[in-house]
Formats: C-alpha cells, structure tokens, sequence
C-alpha cells in the first residue's frame, strides 16, 4: 500500500507517467549519502562558515561572499581543493535515497550538486548516464538510451565550469547561454520537481522568473518535495511559484522517507505507463492487458532497428512456438519522451529477454534488465537473458550469470543455425512458464475477472498451438514457418475431433468477450469469468489428457 503517493496531486502523478517531469536536485539531496561516523555531509552555508574561518580578518556576509573571497585570498585551485575536501567527495557514497531515486527512469536529471553521487549509484544500477557539463555536449546527448545529468553548476572535475563565487554566478547566462536556453525549454515543457533544493541560487532563478514571466498563467506548475515543511517554507516556495508536496514524517528520517517515496513513485510509473501508451501488435496488447503481477508470456526482444524486421520474419515464429509473445520497443508508443520508463515497464513485464549487443541502445537496455534481475524481491522470478552477439568485446563483464550466443554471420544457414540455438536456450525459459489454467484461476480468486478471461484464453491458445499447430506445420520450411491464428486452430482442432462443434462455437463467444474487455475496456462480471475459465480448463484438461 502506498503511503506517501497520496500526497502527490493527480496531474502531477499523470505527468510522471507521461515523462513530463524535471527532476531539480539540490545540495538536500547529498545530505542523505553513507557517511564515515562521525561525519556530516555539509550545506551551503556549513561551507561559507568552513572557509571564512581559514581566513583572517575577514567577515561573513553570506556563504556565497565567503567562497569568493577564499577565492580572491588563495585562488581557484586553492578553492577547488578545499571544497573536494568539504564536500566528502572521496568519502561519501550513494545512500538508499540516491538508490531509490536513480531507480527511476528519467530520461533527464538536473542538479546544481559538485559532487558525484548520482553518477556513481547509476553506475551501480547499472544504469547508462550521461553529465552534460558543457555546451558543446548538447548536440550530442542523444547517442545513448539511459539518463542525461545536467550539471547546471558544473562539477569538481572541471574547475573553470564550476558556479561557485560571485563572478561565477553573475556570468553564467553570458558565458552559457546555451546551457541557459536548454533548462528554460526544459522548464516550458517539463513540471520542474525540486528536490533538496532552496531555490536560492541567482542564476536558476533568473531563468526561472524570465520562463514565469514570458509565459504568464501559462507557465507550467512546479513542486517541491519537502518533509514536515514549516508554514514559512511553504509560503516562501509559493511565493517563488513552486507549491510544496508536503510530506509527513520527522525531519531526522528524511532519507528513509524519501526513498520510500521514490521506491513508491517508480512503481506508480511501471503500474501506469504501459496503460496510457498505445501497443500496436495484438498479441502483446493481451499479454499487456493483464495486471502486473501475472506472469506473462512476453520475451523481450531489444534489438538495433536494422535487425527488427529480420526477427520478426525468421526467429518470432519460432519463438512463439515455444509459447512466448515477442515484443520490441518499437510496438508499444509511449506518451510524451518517456523512452526509459517505457522500456523499463517492457522488461519488468517479460518472462525473458534476448539482447543484441550492437548498440548503445540495447546495452543499456540490457543494464535496465540486469538493474531489474538485481533489485527483484523474492516473490519474482529472475528474468532470463540471452545474449546474442557477433563480436565477443562487446559481453559486458556482467554477462557471468546469462546466455551468451555468438551469431556468425546474417547469411541464411547461419542465421537458421542462430536461431535454433535461440529456441534452445529459450526452452528451458518457457518449461519454467507456469501453467495459464492455474494463472486464471488465481486471478478469478483474485476477483481479476478481465484478467482471468485473457489468461484463459491465452492459455488455450498455447496447448492448441502445441497439439495442432505443430501437427499442421511439421514439415514446413522454418523460414515461412508462421503460428496459426487461433480461428483457424479451432477449425483445425474440430476437424481433429479435439473438440466439439459446441465447444468451438463457445470459444468463438469467449474470444469476443476477451476482445471488448481488451480494445473496449469492457468489465467481465465474475458469473462470466468464472464460466469462461471453467470450461477453458475442462477443454484444455481433455486435450492434454489430464482428465
């Protein structure tokens, strides 16, 4: 049960699903990495008082006064070597918020942070990311599936990018305006949601007040998510145009609650996104429809684009002999840009995954598998993952506990060699199904009646391809080899007497009701369900012999 998903408004929930939020993280969100005893993590004004106090003479005025003058006493290298000191950087670690939180698919992050936290709990995932540090990178952020970090302030490595003094901050729309062009667009289009952030940096709110007052009442909403926030917060942030999830809890457990929410909003996307998305192959569409605790029968197939059609002509059919659904990114259209959320529900979704290591895409969709196989609780079942490859430099170093295919070559009996040694790793994927008669029994338990329909249904498709798809289609060249229709089955199986005339006229009645509750959104009463899964079963147990 979700606890703190309450307090998020519904558009703001319904922009997470459509990939439509811009994560802002602050120094706050440091706060919560690991730690040696004893050791605190510093804020903004702890490294002001820091600083001023090495020097001499010297009055604070504010953190930001205190900086630049350490600055103009010692210089910028003296400074960059003090604040990677300050700032714990060899020290402090990703904490279980920065995990919770970098578990979620964005597709773009930003933050004002030095550090390198986020960077390094991404690795661990693993999931690709990508800091965007200076302009030029712009142009080419687009060459790898994974997460694009905006470093708005740039970072300790690279000291003449850093935002740090007081020139630092009155320079930075001049000296980066393309920086400064590409966060107003993000914030136009976007819900900025802050994080650990005060909105006190000059430069932010610059290009903040300019988005607010070129668009006016159009400008989009932005939220800042806060645990027990006081009334002055509040009306500080509101003041700024920002309105505060207020999150309840003490203070001194705002790394735990925050990553229960993040660990919470992460499932509220992979619950939702495929629903607002449109699937455009039918079988997958079924397998999809289910809710998202039923096993489905989806194997996930991440291949570079050139290689789609390919498989789908020559290995799909062979697949689906085994009773598994293919599926592809490129057959589920997600809303908005959220690719990463989109790919992430895919796997999180499937019964195995078969990976070409071409590109940067599918390896960092195999990250998204490994990722998923890592975090997986007890009750699920690890994802099997076969690796197909035709240059063994590109087996990443975490392949030790999957499949690994070496495809020689795309000519025709190479690539018919391939694909039998894929329907053989693939089988003992497919034994380990389990049985769609059970499935639908407990999601009629579960009062799942549209489920309970679909699984039944597509559980006798699978014992009908079994015992009269392959009795038809023995012989057939495996290159024109298609799984029949399941209309065309029930024709066969009549004529096979493996049912009667009205047990096919029965099953043509169910078929249409799983069709409306699939494309219509039809409810399924459970007099229904319970009468379609019954007399599924007692088909399926007659032809297997289990009766």
């Amino acid at each position: 049960m979700a606890k703190y998903l309450q307090h998020f408004p519904k558009p703001l929930l319904d922009d997470l699903v459509a990939g439509r939020w811009l994560p802002v993280l602050g120094a706050g969100m440091s706060m919560n990495a690991k730690l040696p005893p004893g050791v605190k993590m510093p804020l903004w004004p702890d490294l002001g008082n820091a600083l001023a106090g090495e020097m001499t003479a010297y009055s604070s005025a504010s953190a930001l006064d205190s900086i630049s003058a350490y600055q103009h006493e010692y210089g910028r290298a003296k400074l960059i070597e003090r604040l990677t000191r300050l700032l714990l950087i060899k020290e402090a670690e990703p904490g279980d918020t920065h995990r919770a939180f970098c578990s979620i698919p964005f597709d773009i992050v930003c933050t004002t942070n030095f550090d390198f936290l986020l960077e390094r709990q991404y690795d661990a995932i693993p999931r690709y990311v990508y800091p965007v540090i200076d302009e030029e990178q712009l142009s080419i952020n687009g060459v790898h599936a994974g997460t694009q970090l905006l470093k708005l302030h740039g970072d300790l490595r690279h000291p003449s990018r850093l935002i740090v003094t007081e020139e630092d901050y009155d320079g930075f729309l001049s000296r980066y305006p393309l920086i400064a062009t590409y966060l107003a667009n993000l914030l136009i289009t976007n819900t900025a949601v802050f994080v650990g952030y005060s909105l006190d940096d000059p430069d932010f709110r610059q290009i903040w007040s300019i988005v607010s007052d070129r668009l006016g009442k159009t400008r989009r909403m932005a939220y800042a998510i806060m645990v027990d926030a006081s009334g002055s917060d509040v009306v500080r942030f509101e003041r700024r145009g920002v309105k505060i999830i207020n999150l309840p809890g003490s203070k001194s457990h705002y790394p735990s609650i925050l990553a229960d929410t993040f660990n919470e909003l992460r499932e509220h996307i992979r619950d939702n996104v495929i629903s607002v998305s449109k699937v455009t192959e039918e079988e997958p569409l079924r397998e999809l429809s289910l809710p998202r605790d039923s096993s489905t029968r989806l194997c996930f197939f991440s291949l570079p684009v050139e290689l789609v059609s390919l498989y789908r002509s020559r290995v799909f059919p062979r697949v689906e002999e085994l009773g598994f659904v293919p599926v592809v990114a490129e057959d589920v259209i997600s809303p908005g840009q959220n690719i990463s959320a989109k790919i992430d529900a895919l796997i999180d979704r499937s019964s195995a995954m078969v990976v070409e290591m071409a590109s940067p895409w599918t390896r960092a969709e195999f990250d998204i598998a490994v990722a998923r196989n890592r975090s997986a609780s007890p009750d699920r079942a690890h994802l099997p993952i076969v690796i197909v490859t035709n240059d063994p430099a590109q087996v990443p170093n975490l392949s030790g506990p999957y499949q690994v295919i070496n495809r020689q070559s795309l000519s025709d009996d190479a690539f018919d060699a391939f694909t039998a040694e894929l329907v053989k790793r693939l089988t003992q994927a497919a034994e380990a199904q389990p049985v769609r008669g059970n499935e639908a029994q407990r999601l009629l338990a579960a009062h799942e009646y549209r489920a309970a329909v679909i699984a039944a249904i597509s559980g006798l498709e699978v014992v009908l391809q079994k015992y009269v798809g392959s009795a038809i289609t023995s012989g057939v060249s495996i290159r024109i080899h298609r799984p029949l229709p399941l209309r065309t089955m029930l024709d066969q199986a009549l004529e096979m007497a493996l049912i009667t005339e009205i047990e096919q006229k029965s099953i043509r009645e169910w078929m249409s009701v799983r069709n409306a509750a699939i494309h219509l959104g039809e409810a399924v009463s459970a007099k229904v369900a319970k009468s379609i899964v019954d007399g599924v079963n007692r088909i399926v147990g007659r032809i297997t012999g289990q009766t």
